[in-house]
């Protein structure tokens, strides 16, 4: 809001985002050009993620995000600017107003569970439990709720989401498959950090963007993160382990 790019996302959501036909773009049959890296992609990725010229709310005004633009708008040009190359559009109001002096009048609701992720909750307890096929029983399989989820986001449209049928017998694919639909269906509503620790994935990693300057793109890191193996359990509250000197405070706190 006014300007403040406070919450930017970072390159390494943007590269999860798969082609436009479904397939990774780490995978040579994705068709993915690293020279327009955001064309032919998942159309979500537009949708929650500004990239450098595209635009926000119903203006028509392209942003420039480049290190080299001509506005504010571009990286690390004030310290309110986007220090990933990127802004957040996911959440963002379709009426919002730029300026501090008029408001828009249009209510904010921030969801405490989305239909989306129950779904996606099934998903992941469904393949492990059957595999990506198996049902249990139920009306659907976890192939069946990605299928849908992938389709309403219009991947792999033009040839029968390809890349989902080429996994679809392999558990441990699936898995990724599922875990890579969380992170991109439930980015930015506090659900990825809890994911990673329970699953026990790596949160030590860099966070990048990207400097593009001269039409050229130059992937840079951006933040350190330290997250120690202790960490995956919280601290016990001091004001109960006073309460109770039997307590044993939780290693590595």
């Amino acid at each position: 809001m006014f300007g403040n790019g406070r919450i930017n996302p970072t390159q390494n959501l943007v590269d999860a985002f798969p082609a436009l036909n479904g397939y990774p773009i780490t995978d040579a049959t994705s068709g993915y050009n690293p020279s327009d890296p955001y064309s032919n992609r998942d159309p979500r990725l537009k949708m929650f993620i500004l990239v450098n010229g595209g635009t926000l709310s119903s203006s028509t005004t392209a942003i420039n995000t480049a290190a080299d633009g001509p506005t504010n708008d571009g990286l690390l040009k004030q310290a309110t600017s986007t220090r990933t190359g990127y802004y957040l559009k996911k959440l963002m109001h379709s009426r919002v107003t730029f300026t501090s002096t008029t408001t828009s009048g249009q209510r904010h609701v921030k969801p405490i569970v989305r239909y989306t992720e129950i779904f996606l909750n099934y998903a992941e307890a469904a393949n492990e439990a059957w595999g990506p096929l198996g049902n249990g029983g139920h009306a659907y399989s976890a192939y069946d709720v990605i299928k849908a989820i992938r389709r309403r986001a219009g991947i792999g449209l033009a040839n029968g989401d390809a890349y989902l049928e080429l996994v679809k017998n392999n558990k441990d694919e699936m898995r990724k498959l599922i875990r890579n639909e969380r992170r991109l269906e439930l980015c930015f509503e506090d659900i990825r950090f809890w994911d990673l620790r329970r699953w026990k994935e790596n949160l030590t990693e860099t966070a990048k963007g990207v400097s593009i300057t001269g039409g050229a793109y130059n992937y840079i890191n951006v933040e350190t993160r330290d997250f120690a193996s202790f960490m995956t359990t919280n601290p016990i509250p001091n004001s109960e382990m006073l309460k109770f000197n039997a307590l044993i405070q939780n290693k590595g706190w």
